[in-house]
């Protein structure tokens, strides 16, 4: 079993955001990838409530998950604060051009919690449906948009910032390890 903590930082400039302050936790086991996020200061602005839907246009919290060892192919997973799921496999191309593929099966299960101004969403991937092999690792990176109430892209957060406009950047997927 594998255990990792990060903190997200604002994706343009790589600075910490006190005001929105979203920690992560990471466990691999020999079957999932499982991902709690736990954001502050949220007004939980969901912009839709059907599976794949474009959810980034408001709050989400997503993963990037790629199995195929070489990061032109990975898993966008998001939740939104209702709970809604969004499930695409990405082909990136490079410099954040990419292509998207329906998943219509939603293998993700997820859960949301929402105490006072923050919240925490957890949510699970089996690793047999993303193709993990162990030779190959796992790369990821971790985001958060927080939208202030549905400004789009107004707080766009990262595990590792690719300090450009978009979260779609193969170079800073991370290697879990």
């Amino acid at each position: 079993m594998l255990k990792k903590r990060y903190e997200l930082k604002e994706n343009n400039t790589g600075k910490i955001m006190p005001e929105f302050k979203t920690v992560v936790d990471v466990v691999m086991t020999e079957t999932h990838i499982t991902f709690e996020f736990d954001c502050k200061n949220s007004q939980f602005f969901s912009a839709h409530d059907k599976y794949n839907a474009p959810i980034w246009e408001g709050d989400v919290c997503e993963a990037f998950i790629c199995t195929d060892g070489k990061r032109d192919w990975y898993y966008e997973v998001e939740i939104a604060p209702n709970n809604t799921v969004f499930l695409k496999h990405m082909n990136n191309k490079g410099c954040g051009i990419f292509d998207e593929y329906e998943i219509e099966e939603n293998f993700v299960t997820s859960e949301v919690k929402i105490e006072g101004n923050d919240y925490k969403v957890k949510f699970s991937v089996p690793l047999d449906k993303i193709g993990y092999d162990k030779n190959r690792g796992i790369a990821i990176n971790l985001f958060r948009i927080e939208t202030e109430g549905g400004i789009p892209e107004k707080n766009l957060l990262a595990m590792n910032p690719t300090l450009m406009p978009t979260f779609h950047n193969k170079d800073f997927l991370v290697e879990l390890k």
